[in-house]
């Protein structure tokens, strides 16, 4: 048992793993019960064309919890120990992440209303999926200041540094907030579809990305 094991009794990093996978798999299973099947189905193509914002919204909120589940796994498999501060971070990001369901279905129902009537939807939707953000940054930074055993960080320890404190996804989210509160909900909806892709269909690149943006450094 090496130092950093020894100092951290108790805490199981097996069992937070199962733990936070679970509410992911929750969560992302909400979103599509939110998904309402039509009542008359003799008018089966225009109802389902009505539903449009459900399939946006969950499209959208799939991608951002896979997005982030991508991150956290890429994150704690390269731990061999846990403190306390880790498992409090880890809590808040799936309280944040577990509340997405909730914004998701706000969002849907507010984009078949005017759009003057969506500006409250859509800023807790950016807000929910910004400050997810803002805790995993969070959890991110504070993994890497731990000392690791022999006093040296590995590449991979280094790679797991997703973003910086004001990155360009976060200023992105809070770009889309004010386009949705300007008038442009619906263009502000858009935008959180487009921001949630590139950290799942990238998810294989992303750390040789990293790595070699630290090697350089």
């Amino acid at each position: 048992m090496n130092g950093e094991e020894a100092s951290t009794p108790g805490w199981d990093r097996g069992r937070l793993d199962a733990f936070s996978d679970a509410v992911f798999a929750i969560a992302i299973t909400i979103l599509v019960l939110e998904i309402k099947v039509p009542a008359d189905l003799r008018h089966l193509g225009h109802d389902l064309e009505h539903e449009w914002p459900d399939y946006l919204a969950y499209v959208t909120s799939f991608l951002t919890i896979g997005g982030v589940w991508i991150a956290h796994h890429r994150l704690f498999s390269r731990l061999r120990a846990i403190d306390a501060t880790m498992v409090e971070l880890n809590l808040l990001l799936l309280l944040i992440t577990a509340f997405l369901p909730f914004s998701t279905a706000v969002l849907a129902e507010a984009l078949r209303a005017p759009e003057h009537t969506a500006e409250i939807a859509v800023v807790l939707y950016g807000g929910t999926v910004l400050v997810i953000e803002l805790v995993l940054q969070a959890l991110t930074r504070y993994v890497n200041s731990r000392p690791r055993p022999g006093g040296d960080q590995s590449e991979d320890a280094k790679a797991t540094v997703r973003r910086s404190p004001l990155s360009p996804i976060v200023v992105c989210y809070a770009v889309a907030i004010c386009i949705g509160l300007v008038g442009f909900p619906k263009v502000a909806a858009a935008l959180y579809l487009v921001l949630a892709i590139p950290s799942v269909v990238l998810a294989g690149a992303h750390g040789r990305l990293f790595r070699r943006s630290h090697v350089s450094n």
